[in-house]
């Protein structure tokens, strides 16, 4: 016969393994609770911050877009696209991506230096790209005659349009422009 002090210790090992097993089960499922908690909250943020992003760059990309649109262009009320102008400059510094960041500045600076008009379409369509992948398609395989093909209708037949996806170097090279940007 066992004696009952070897029987109790058995008894009470399997009791603390079952009591240890349940507080790691807990802790595990605390973690787990957390993690979801905060993984929501991500979430939650991710969509405000989109949401945001989205109300920043509309009314740039439209009136950017007017101003490129021959049709447009007729109808603008110069002092609301500069209050539009001043207000998109503020946020996205603070909402856009660096890449939506620079292309914005490089659009900006080659229409405060005279670009040519091929150049500043280019330029529109880098910096349309860019927020694309800033508002959520960071994976797009637009090009910018994507962006262009709606707004020219002659973008792949007998415009002078063929080389606007060569680099901006290239490019303004082939008009004789140098970006600012790339002066220095």
């Amino acid at each position: 016969m066992t004696p009952v002090w070897v029987t109790l210790t058995v008894a009470a090992a399997a009791a603390l393994a079952a009591v240890v097993s349940a507080i790691i089960a807990a802790l595990s499922a605390r973690t787990t609770k957390t993690k979801e908690l905060e993984a929501g909250r991500v979430r939650d943020l991710e969509s405000r911050i989109s949401e945001k992003k989205y109300d920043t760059y509309k009314p740039a990309i439209d009136v950017f877009g007017r101003m490129l649109d021959k049709d447009g262009r007729e109808n603008l009320d110069l002092k609301e696209v500069n209050k539009k102008i001043l207000d998109f400059r503020t946020w996205i510094t603070i909402y856009g991506s660096d890449g939506a960041v620079r292309s914005f500045n490089n659009f900006m600076q080659a229409s405060f230096n005279s670009a040519p008009p091929t150049i500043l379409l280019r330029l529109f369509s880098d910096f349309v790209l860019e927020a694309r992948r800033d508002i959520g398609n960071p994976d797009t395989d637009l090009t910018v005659n994507d962006v262009l093909a709606s707004r020219i209708k002659d973008l792949y037949s007998g415009s002078d349009l063929g080389n606007i996806q060569d680099s901006i170097e290239d490019l303004s090279e082939s008009y004789g422009w140098t970006p600012p940007w790339l002066k220095h």
